[in-house]
């Protein structure tokens, strides 16, 4: 399947990884799974190679959900991967996750989900305990992008949407982002030079954006939290503006053991993580496939033959 670069270039100044995918963080794992009952709407997970991890979390815009994102800003860990899903699934997902975790009355486990509102495409109320389970059993370094996993039914800027991901590499270290896009206007779209009208018909639900940041720099609790926002500034950079009911969630987790990261060091780090998340969008729009509304309407690609590298 095609890349942004393959039609659009690079974005921005620094190299990828080899897969220029979160997976370039070594050890970090991704997993997709379809609703069984074959709704559009699904499961992702993104799994640190070591629980607990430390982790830092930032909000944007706040209407939307991440669970364990008070704990992780009190005591600034993750101990379960990171799963993504419809608004309506949170609560099937954070039980599989318990139970996929080991979770029971003499241990309490508090899982990480984070959500966007699929409502224009699919029921995430159709989602199983056995979908996160297909989910884990499909953990691997290749990320399909696009219309796949928690990303099925998404919008991003009134085109079809959902998965996307990129890497930079820098300082000796890498940083790597995922993104579950469902936000943005059509008209606020500059990507590639192009510029597009509004979308005909009645606006879709004001989206969100879950943006996951994996680096094997060895940074701190407090640092990550700060990185944790780099992302949603790279989705600025897409053109999104926040808007009054999206929710732009940011959630940062190192894979090192260390924290001896030097303060002074972390510009670089930021411009990583937002020069990822903007090419992550492009991605995402790239791979996602046209759709049906639940109201008939047709969902449109991107339109990746208009875009010239000239």
């Amino acid at each position: 399947m095609a890349r942004w670069r393959d039609i659009g270039g690079p974005v921005g100044l620094f190299p990828t990884g080899p897969r220029n995918a979160i997976t370039d963080v070594a050890g970090v794992l991704v997993g997709h799974a379809q609703a069984a009952s074959g709704e559009a709407t699904g499961v992702t997970v993104v799994a640190p190679p070591e629980l607990p991890a430390r982790a830092g979390t930032s909000t944007v815009n706040g209407v939307g959900e991440l669970t364990k994102k008070l704990e992780i800003d009190e005591w600034g860990i993750i101990q379960t991967p990171v799963y993504l899903c419809g608004t309506h699934a949170v609560g099937t997902v954070y039980h599989a996750a318990v139970l996929a975790a080991g979770g029971s009355p003499d241990r309490t486990i508090i899982p990480v989900v984070g959500e966007c509102d699929d409502s224009d495409m699919g029921d995430s109320r159709t989602v199983v305990v056995g979908d996160v389970d297909t989910a884990l059993a499909a953990l691997a370094e290749e990320v399909p992008e696009g219309s796949v996993g928690g990303g099925t039914g998404m919008t991003c800027f009134d085109f079809a949407g959902g998965i996307g991901t990129a890497s930079r590499v820098v300082g000796g270290h890498t940083v790597g982002v995922l993104l579950m896009c469902n936000f943005g206007d059509r008209e606020r779209l500059t990507v590639g030079g192009l510029r597009f009208d509004p979308a005909p018909g009645p606006a879709p639900p004001e989206g969100s954006c879950i943006a996951v940041c994996a680096t094997d720099a060895p940074l701190s609790a407090l640092q990550l939290r700060r990185l944790s926002l780099r992302p949603l500034l790279g989705l600025a950079r897409a053109g999104s503006y926040a808007s009054n009911g999206s929710g732009e969630i940011g959630l940062a987790f190192t894979v090192a053991r260390g924290q001896d990261h030097p303060l002074d060091a972390m510009s670089e780090l930021f411009a990583a993580a937002y020069e990822a998340a903007e090419e992550a969008v492009y991605n995402c729009l790239v791979a996602a496939s046209p759709g049906t509304r639940r109201d008939g309407r047709p969902h449109e690609a991107f339109p990746a033959h208009l875009v010239s590298r000239d």
